[in-house]
């Protein structure tokens, strides 16, 4: 199935994959600023300033990422590994099983409903 080139996130505990292809860049936890009126906050990244989706309460890593043609943060998120990954069903091989892919999307989404 050959390999797949990204990172190994740890997200509410459970790992999943990134793909190289989404991931911006990775940074230590900045300040977050919160944006009234937007279950959103915001930090600001290598010069610029991010949205930033809180995915969990805690993890040591602010993940960059391309979502829909946007940059956005993703916090509340731990690297757990990165190179490349065997493919398999459902995911990529990692530590003896199948990790599945983060749905980047999806997972602001639920970000968005459970902040508001």
């Amino acid at each position: 199935m050959g390999t797949g080139a990204g990172m190994i996130v740890s997200v509410r505990g459970e790992p999943r994959f990134l793909p190289a292809l989404v991931v911006h860049s990775v940074h230590a936890r900045p300040r977050l600023s919160a944006v009234p009126g937007s279950p959103l906050s915001m930090a600001w990244v290598a010069g610029k300033v991010v949205p930033v989706a809180r995915l969990g309460d805690t993890g040591p890593h602010l993940v960059v990422c391309l979502s829909a043609g946007e940059v956005v943060g993703l916090w509340g998120v731990e690297v757990l590994d990165t190179g490349f990954f065997e493919k398999g069903e459902g995911g990529v091989e990692h530590s003896g099983r199948t990790v599945a892919p983060l749905d980047v999307t999806a997972e602001i989404e639920k970000a968005l409903e459970t902040s508001a």
